[in-house]
């Protein structure tokens, strides 16, 4: 195979960099993201021309700076799922037979236990994403992840999500 002569060009090059840290940016916060993911992540870094690191790290550190008491809001969440009319109707038996008032209280009693395990995990293929954060910075972050109850490795991967759908969005309106 031929190396190609085409010099690799930085995604952040003529992008908006991150304003400096007072000390050294040696801590990094890694993510797990799965292939598909990591596809999507760097797509919207490169259309913004900002580094996956920059982008990872901008959102742990905008979301360590929102105060608790917002976090303690409570979602709503409405799901769409295409059923046929019988598996409806065994949902609704089931609700019944559960003693639920609701299908959506017989779906949040078998989601629950998942929501309330301590880490969240699943088995995937995997690859690896850091950010880089100053001393300082990481401690901020880890904290904060560490109040959710969530790993670190899923953390960043679920706001860089959260973020790109919100952005995607807020295009097709």
């Amino acid at each position: 195979m031929a190396e190609s002569k085409r010099r690799y060009v930085r995604p952040n090059l003529g992008g908006s960099l991150r304003a400096q840290a007072e000390t050294p940016r040696r801590q990094f916060l890694s993510t797990d993201v799965t292939v598909a993911e990591y596809a999507k992540i760097r797509q919207y870094c490169r259309a913004r021309q900002i580094s996956l690191s920059q982008f990872l790290a901008d959102l742990v550190l905008k979301d360590a700076d929102k105060p608790k008491a917002q976090r303690k809001n409570k979602v709503t969440l409405k799901l769409e799922i295409e059923l046929t009319p019988q598996e409806h109707d065994k949902l609704e038996v089931l609700a019944r037979l559960y003693q639920k008032e609701s299908v959506s209280e017989f779906v949040r009693g078998i989601l629950e236990p998942n929501l309330k395990v301590q880490r969240v995990h699943a088995p995937q293929e995997t690859r690896l994403l850091r950010c880089y954060l100053s001393e300082e910075e990481h401690e901020k972050v880890t904290a904060r992840i560490a109040s959710t109850g969530m790993s670190t490795r899923n953390y960043a991967a679920m706001l860089a999500l959260r973020e790109i759908r919100k952005v995607a969005g807020r295009r097709n309106k």
